[in-house]
């Protein structure tokens, strides 16, 4: 049994980087090993500063003077890296297996609404066996505006067919969770990648937890 309310809503968005994976390390490692294989010089946390958005924004802000086919390519080796590193390490948020199995048991639907590319999806969905939680992928190559626009949390709600303010967002970063107030939609944060008082505006944000063992009650 979940421990909060869910009566004000009629469908959750899970965000997936951070989300439903703790892989944040990952991809920083990524970033940092990618980047001067593409001739970038760049400090650690100069390279870090600029990976919000989808990757086709993070790689159009590092190589703006390349074509559009170039910058594809450009991202495709950094995902690929991605996923090379992180494989052995692939594993759901704690509670997340129980929290998503009260979500099939009470027939809540469910979407996952990420920055992150089809391919990242179908790696962490199927890699993790969680595809049959989901009705709905909405992924960074759908969207033509990366977090914090609220664009990707709305197609979800639109692809789920639940009104937006009928939505609860899953979240851990501060873009995340700022697209989910601008889509109307309430929100949990959890794992977060950022310190909470970096947060801005989290009048819509319920719940503020670690992980999912906090949004189920274990008697």
């Amino acid at each position: 049994m979940v421990n909060f309310d869910v009566s004000p809503f009629q469908a959750f968005i899970f965000d997936m980087d951070g989300t439903l994976v703790d892989n944040m390390d990952f991809h920083r490692q990524t970033w940092i090993q990618w980047a001067p294989r593409e001739g970038l010089n760049m400090s650690a946390d100069e390279i870090w500063a600029q990976t919000h958005g989808t990757i086709g924004e993070i790689v159009a802000r590092f190589f703006p003077d390349k074509s559009p086919e170039e910058q594809f390519q450009i991202g495709e080796r950094k995902e690929a890296l991605y996923r090379e590193i992180y494989k052995p390490h692939l594993a759901l948020l704690p509670g997340l297996d129980a929290f998503l199995e009260w979500t099939k048991q009470h027939d809540m639907p469910c979407a996952v609404a990420t920055a992150g590319n089809n391919n990242n999806i179908n790696f962490t969905i199927d890699g993790l066996g969680i595809r049959s939680y989901f009705r709905a992928y909405v992924s960074g190559d759908d969207v033509t505006h990366g977090k914090p626009h609220p664009e990707v949390f709305l197609l979800a709600a639109q692809e789920l067919g639940i009104d937006p303010e009928k939505c609860l967002v899953f979240e851990d970063s501060k873009v995340g969770v700022e697209a989910a107030r601008r889509a109307g939609m309430k929100c949990v944060a959890l794992n977060l990648m950022n310190a909470r008082e970096d947060f801005g505006d989290t009048s819509h944000v319920i719940k503020w937890v670690e992980d999912y063992r906090d949004l189920i009650n274990n008697s």
